[in-house]
């Protein structure tokens, strides 16, 4: 039996709003969130910081998004995650815009090449 505490479920909500579109839901609970980002479970801390990502890009901030990605990004690929790196290409393709800013083209960067 695991244990199911108020940050795990903190945690769930913002995978769920991250999935759903809803930035304002994953705002609201990225600090209950928190003892979830400092576990030592680096692997879930990087999806969940996808997840995070994905509410940044939606609420339209793309510096915090990007470097948040960027953060899991690593952590995927010193750990060989396929899993990480496809959820860190998603980001990535749910962004559209005209000319991406330096932050988004730094992650292209990152991300070009990488085959896992």
């Amino acid at each position: 039996m695991f244990s199911f505490t108020e940050a795990k479920v903190a945690a769930t909500r913002v995978s769920c709003g991250a999935r759903l579109g809803l930035p304002r839901w994953i705002a609201d609970e990225q600090d209950s969130a928190a003892a979830v980002m400092s576990s030592g479970h680096e692997k879930q801390r990087a999806l969940l910081q996808l997840d995070m990502a994905s509410g940044h890009l939606a609420a339209g901030r793309f510096d915090g998004a990007f470097t948040m990605a960027a953060r899991a990004l690593e952590t995927g690929l010193r750990y060989k995650s396929g899993r990480i790196v496809e959820r860190a290409r998603a980001v990535r393709r749910s962004y559209s815009g005209p000319t991406p800013p330096r932050v988004v083209r730094d992650f292209d960067d990152r991300l070009y090449g990488v085959f896992l």
